[in-house]
């Protein structure tokens, strides 16, 4: 389940829907969080309890609902209000994971109604980064893991810098490659400037990040480019495993390189960001 790209959209604004496809994200996720009012939560759970009657128009491959955190009444019964959905989309984002127990628990009650969606964790508090390997360890196959770092900068002071998110970005990449998940970077807040979201997006995919959280459709195409393989890296790419098959699967000069199984295992990613792109 490669992606690069994950827009997150208001479920109050149902009618932003058609464009936050449009633009292109992997995926787009109705936000029922920080996106909507204390004031809206209900009336949003309604919105899409109405969307998923209708098999979330057709598009429930590409979408995924952010609940609030089950530590709260909200995310109580925005999980209440999705057991009674007749449809789910395919990812369900849990925000502000703190414990391995807090993902049982969606698992435990998304396996009642006999199926559970891909999960996007969202670290973003202190305690939650800190278990941040604990938590990655217990995630299911297919789970992919989001960096919260508006949130966690709120909480430690920070100025969302590059050297103030350089820790929690060298951990949750961390964790996650052990535990075997794609990691995604957090936010772009100034909407205004696209050549810095760009820098950032290279530079968090230097880090090894497999993507990027955005918070408006202009975000998209940036974000998709960056993490897209050229043609000439696939290519590239493909002439490796070619080689590593020809020399039985042990280290191997390629180029003026010494290549082995980890650089290996990197190009077979690459092509299938690749292949994924192409469909």
């Amino acid at each position: 389940m490669p992606f690069r790209s994950v827009l997150f959209t208001p479920a109050t604004k149902l009618d932003r829907l058609a464009k936050a496809l449009a633009a292109g994200p992997d995926r787009v996720v109705l936000d029922l969080e920080d996106g909507v009012a204390p004031s809206e939560k209900n009336n949003a759970r309604q919105y899409l309890s109405d969307l998923s009657d209708r098999r979330f128009e057709g598009r429930a491959d590409r979408l995924g609902v952010r609940i609030n955190s089950l530590s709260t009444p909200d995310g109580v019964r925005d999980m209440s209000a999705m057991l009674d959905w007749p449809h789910w989309p395919a990812m369900l984002v849990l925000p502000k994971v703190e414990t391995p127990i807090q993902i049982r628990q969606i698992i435990a009650l998304a396996a009642s109604r006999g199926s559970v969606p891909a999960l996007l964790v969202a670290l973003e508090t202190a305690r939650g980064i800190e278990n941040a390997h604990e938590i990655l360890r217990s995630a299911p196959a297919g789970t992919a893991v989001g960096y919260g770092s508006a949130d966690h900068m709120a909480e430690t002071g920070g100025d969302m810098s590059p050297a103030s998110l350089a820790w929690a970005r060298g951990r949750i990449v961390n964790a996650a490659a052990a535990a075997g998940l794609p990691a995604f970077d957090g936010v772009w807040l100034r909407l205004d400037d696209v050549d810095g979201l760009r820098d950032e997006a290279r530079l968090v995919k230097s880090m090894g990040f497999a993507g990027k959280i955005a918070i408006h459709p202009d975000q998209i195409d940036p974000i998709n480019a960056v993490f897209t393989p050229s043609d000439a890296e696939v290519e590239t790419a493909r002439d490796m495993l070619a080689a590593f098959e020809a020399a039985g699967g042990s280290a191997f000069s390629f180029r003026g390189k010494m290549i082995d199984a980890p650089v290996v295992a990197r190009a077979r990613r690459m092509i299938q960001v690749h292949g994924k792109e192409q469909t």
